[in-house]
Order: structure tokens, then sequence, then C-alpha cells
């Protein structure tokens, strides 16, 4: 009680620390702290029987050392783990003890501990090792968390109802054995029974002894009365004397009855604890045959051995397979290597060809506007020739003023060599048209209309003209034309003007379509 007590004093103040300890002791450890602590030997009872039912090899061996669980748990109990745990660990439990309201979780928490340390304690060979091993392991948990979580999940079995019932049912033997201490403690105080009991431990031959050697003086006074019938009355008075000491030194037969029940006890304590040990040396002896198997042991040893060249065999295929799959991710990066340097090639070739596609596309802008102007240019040369033609024949007509056959067939000539030079034209400007694929259709547009406003002037010309030149017909049809002479010789330089713009229009068109194909 002080540990918790203490502990509460260092949480709170003191008058809070005395009344929760009063409720606790009150609400939650009922009997627990009384004179007799019936409450603590009920639940110390309810925990063997739980340790026994969890953990049944543990408890034979705890049997086997002759140690018992309350001598552990005990302690534990009564001082809520305060003396036995780490502080963190203390407080842990304790708030989910208060929490439920009853003592649930001092049965899981041991057990939880028994769970870790069980393994611990069934390699111990002596009693004392084992109190101290277990006393020592359960101050070293540490980790809280792990301890609650095992003692909450691990044992959901474990609750109030089913403590409840074990109560009950170990209650009444608690009680049984409260009286049965009392009465013997009374015996004790009245007749000296426990110095009496350790006589007849110790000398347990002086009785046998005693008794022989009272048989014997009996056997001997009786002798002495048959052969010596006539004694004297002293001897046989010092006998019968002799005899009554030594029957009254003999010790009381409720005594003697009390030490053979102890003796009886003792002696069937030590039949239990002889069959465990032979049952744990049964069970150790088949684990042993079933060890010490041989044929097993050699069928095991060649199965093993099978199995380790299979594995040594499938390891050394795994590292083939490893080898060769480091060949072909080798293989694999050198590709990468070389498709990367092709990619980087081909990005330059790309940049270098979109660059010449640029330099092209550029030239082929200026190449297009240079065509514009010369075909401007085309334009107004037509314009001015055809202006310059017109102008030409209406001047050879004016100045030609009578009419006649010469200078109708003059008229003509001059007729064909306009057609001729507008033949000339002709073709340049329809495949100019046609090679632009559509451009520029208003300049186009305006040149043909031109020259077909130029075809219907010549004409209608040749009867104005032949008015102002004198042209007249005859009555039999013929025509009299009379024009100045010279006109051929003035139109040739002309007409190798026009010949040399067009061959060099046709040339830059030749030109203009390479680059296109380019």
């Amino acid at each position: 009680m002080n540990f918790f007590a203490g502990l509460l004093l260092l949480l709170m103040p003191e008058e809070n620390a005395f009344w929760t300890l009063a409720g606790i002791i009150d609400d939650y450890f009922d009997g627990y702290f009384s004179e007799e602590m019936i409450e603590s030997q009920v639940d110390q009872l309810v925990l063997e029987e739980l340790v026994r039912e969890k953990f049944p090899k543990l408890a034979n061996h705890l049997d086997y050392l002759g140690v018992e669980v309350a001598w552990v748990t005990g302690p534990w109990f009564l001082s809520i783990f305060t003396n036995v745990l780490p502080w963190e660990s203390v407080l842990r439990v304790w708030d989910v003890l208060l929490f439920d309201g009853n003592r649930v979780m001092l049965f899981r928490t041991a057990l939880a501990l028994l769970e870790f340390y069980g393994p611990a304690l069934v390699t111990t060979k002596d009693a004392g090792d084992a109190v101290t091993l277990l006393q020592s392991l359960a101050g070293s948990t540490f980790d809280s968390s792990q301890l609650v979580l095992t003692a909450r999940m691990g044992y959901q079995s474990v609750n109030e109802t089913g403590l409840q019932d074990l109560r009950n049912k170990h209650r009444p033997s608690v009680m049984l054995s409260m009286e049965e201490r009392a009465k013997g403690l009374g015996v004790c105080k009245e007749s000296g029974l426990a110095s009496k009991l350790y006589n007849f431990k110790r000398e347990p031959e002086q009785l046998v002894s005693i008794n022989d050697s009272a048989d014997q003086m009996s056997d001997v006074a009786d002798g002495d009365v048959d052969q010596e019938g006539d004694s004297g009355d002293v001897d046989d008075m010092y006998g019968a004397l002799t005899v009554n000491s030594e029957i009254d030194s003999l010790p009381d037969p409720k005594d003697q009855v009390t030490w053979l029940k102890f003796e009886l006890c003792r002696l069937l304590e030590e039949r239990r604890s002889a069959v465990l040990r032979a049952d744990e040396l049964e069970t150790a002896l088949m684990e042993m045959v079933k060890q010490d198997n041989r044929r097993q042991l050699s069928a095991k040893a060649e199965q093993l051995e099978h199995e380790l060249s299979e594995l040594k065999q499938a390891l050394s295929d795994k590292q083939e397979q490893e080898q060769a799959m480091f060949q072909l991710v080798m293989r694999v990066e050198q590709e990468l290597k070389f498709a990367e340097e092709a990619r980087i090639s081909a990005e330059q070739d790309a940049a270098a060809q979109r660059y010449a596609a640029n330099v092209l596309q550029e030239k082929y802008e200026e190449a297009m506007a240079s065509l514009a102007q010369m075909e401007n240019r085309a334009v107004m040369a037509e314009t001015m020739l055809e202006a310059t033609l017109q102008y030409q024949s209406s001047q050879q007509k004016a100045l030609s003023p009578l009419p006649s056959p010469r200078a109708s067939a003059q008229d003509d000539s001059f007729q064909e060599s306009q057609s001729r030079r507008i033949n000339l034209l002709g073709p340049f400007s329809l495949s100019w048209r046609d090679k632009n694929k559509g451009k520029q259709n208003n300049a186009s547009d305006c040149t043909d209309a031109k020259l077909t406003d130029a075809h219907e002037q010549r004409e209608e010309a040749p009867s104005i003209d032949d008015e102002k030149h004198g042209e007249t017909q005859k009555p039999d049809g013929e025509w009299t034309v009379e024009s100045p002479r010279g006109n051929d010789k003035a139109e040739s330089p002309k007409k190798d003007r026009i010949h040399i713009i067009t061959n060099d229009m046709n040339g830059r068109h030749g030109q203009l379509q390479e680059i296109q194909l380019d």
C-alpha cells in the first residue's frame, strides 16, 4: 500500500492523495488489505488457474521447481505493479485500471508479463533463479505500449464475469483454510504443538526405540514373574515403577496423530511432485526419442543435401541468368547510346534542313517579288508597245494619201506584222499566268483586257486608216494603198527588244521552277 501511496503523494497534494487512496482501496481493492487478506488470496488462486490454463508448460515447470505463482504475483497485485514495472508502464496500467473500474487489468497485465518472459523461466533450474529472473525481467519492461496492447487485446477473454465465477469457486476453500489455520494456532498455543512436532520430525527413531524398550521391559517383567515367582515385592514394585515412568515419557497420541497428518501431507506433496517430474521426464524422453531417430535423421540429412545441391544448381543458374541479363543490359545501354547519338545527329540535320528551308523560302519570296516586278514591267512594256503600234499605224495611215494596190499590200503586211507581234506576246502572257498558278490575277486580267481592246481597235482601224491614208477601192474590187517607206526599218529594233525581254523572263521563270523543285 505504501508504494502507490507514495506515488499519489508525488502526483497531488497530501489531502487529495489520502482521499484518492481511500477511494481506490474501497472501490477497487475491497478485502485486499484486511487482516485476513481473503480477496487477495482468492485472486491469487484465480490467477494460478488462469496461468495453468494459458501456460500449462510454464505451470508444470514452476511446480517442478516448487515455485508458487503467488510468491511472485502477490506483491504485484498488492502494490499495483508500482515496485515492479517502470513508472511509465505503471501509469499506463493505472490509466486502464481506473478507466475500467475493476481489477481485470491486474490479471491481464500479469498474464502479459508471463507471456513475455515465460520462455526464459522455462530454462531455469532452481526456484530462486526463477523468482529472481522474473522480478528482474519485469523491471525492464520499458515498452509500455506493447505491454498494454498485449494485455488488452491478447486476453480479452479474461473479463469481470469470468473472474467473479472463479472467485466464487475458490473463495470457500480460502475460508476453510483460514478456519483450519485458526484452529491449528489455538492447539499450538495450548499444548506447545510446534515444539513437539519439531522433536518428532527430527527424532522419529526415538519413538520406535522407546516402544521397543517398553516391550522388552514388559517381557522381562513377565519372565521374571514366571521364573522367580517368589521374588520380593520390592523388585516387582521397582520394575512397575520403571515401566510406568517410560510409558509416561511417551508423547500424547493426539500429538502423534497431528504429526502423522503433517507427514502425510508432506508425502502427498512429494508424491505429486514426483508424478509431475515423471510426466516431464516422460515428455522429455519422448522428445529425445523423436529427436534421436537416426533413420529419420539420416533421411533428413540426405534430403537436406539434395536440397542443398538443388539450391547450389539454382544459384549457379541464377548467376548465369544474372550474367546474361548484365550483358543484355550493357548491350541495351550501348544501343541506347547509339540511338541517342543518332537522335542528336538527326536533330542537328533537321535543324540544318529547317534553316535551309527557311533560306529557300526567303529566296523563293525574293524571286516571287522580283517576278512580280518583272511581270509589272512586262505589262507596262506591252501597254507601251501597243500604244506605239497604234500610234505608228495611225501615222502611216495619215501619211498615205492615195490608196493603191501597193499600199494595200503594205497595209496587209503591216497588219500581219502587228498580229505577229501580238502573237509573240500572247503566249508569253498566257504561259506566265499559267506558271504563276492563279497569282496576280488582277494584273493578268488587265493585260488580257488591254490585248482584246487592242485587237478590236486593229480590226476597226483599217477602215478609218484607209480613209486617212487615201485608200480607195476600185470598181473591180481592188484596193490601192500608198504608205511611206522605211516602216519596216523602224519596227526591227522594237522586235529585238521584245525578244530580249521575253527570253530574260523565260530564263528567270526556269530558275524559279528549279528553286521550287529543290
